[in-house]
């Protein structure tokens, strides 16, 4: 049977799996090269009551590769969990993947002050969990829309991100939109290399229930090959 606390469980891991590091900076990798991405994402959201107390933790990692000088190609796998579940559930997990594409359509330079690059994301994603020593399984998926911009200011290069997410799964309750804003900084160790960290804001509307909000914040580590 899904209890309420299920569908906070998928609802979350979903959101978690929503941030905006597919933008990272608005600068692209470079024709002909690769770039890898690993993230931790902490997130925290007022979900009404069955969401008091919980968060979720997810890892994931994202492979880069410059298709053109201005046009990125990235595919991505992530896995999570829960905390602060009730004692019935006793396992719990999620694993992500998916593709995304990044184009910048301005360049930094000196008659651009920032970089601006638009993208575009569909992600499949999939919950296991053991409740009550029986255990279920549920799917959804997720596609995103946005658009960012960032400034070079060496080692530091600032960016904020702007995304419309929609997502559904094969519960009615899990169908619900997002405005996603973003703001982070990338800092740069060397030229191939960065850390870099982000806070996201989402506003999110749910096809049931009310409208709720979410935070994450993030930090990930970057290498272009």
């Amino acid at each position: 049977m899904r209890t309420l606390s299920v569908l906070f469980l998928l609802v979350v891991f979903m959101a978690s799996f929503a941030s905006a590091e597919t933008l990272t900076t608005a600068n692209p990798i470079g024709q002909g090269k690769f770039a890898v991405l690993g993230s931790a994402v902490q997130t925290d959201n007022n979900y009404g009551a069955t969401g008091s107390g919980r968060s979720a933790l997810a890892f994931g990692g994202y492979v880069g590769y410059g298709i053109t000088s201005d046009l990125d190609g990235f595919i991505q796998l992530g896995t999570g969990s829960v905390s602060g579940l009730p004692a019935v559930i006793t396992a719990n997990s999620m694993m992500a993947y998916g593709g995304a594409l990044k184009y910048r359509v301005m360049k930094e330079g000196a008659n651009m002050p920032v970089s601006v690059a638009v993208a575009g994301q569909v992600k499949s994603v999939g919950s296991k969990m053991t409740i009550g020593g029986a255990e279920q399984t549920s799917d959804g998926s997720q596609w995103t829309l946005g658009a960012g911009v960032s400034k070079v200011m060496i080692p530091f290069v600032p960016y904020m991100g702007l995304a419309y997410r929609s997502q559904g799964g094969d519960l009615n309750f899990t169908e619900q939109t997002s405005v996603d804003v973003s703001l982070g900084t990338a800092i740069a160790w060397s030229e191939q290399g960065a850390v870099l960290v982000e806070y996201t804001y989402q506003s999110i509307t749910p096809k049931v229930g009310s409208n709720y909000s979410s935070g994450q914040g993030a930090v990930a580590v970057a290498y272009k090959i």
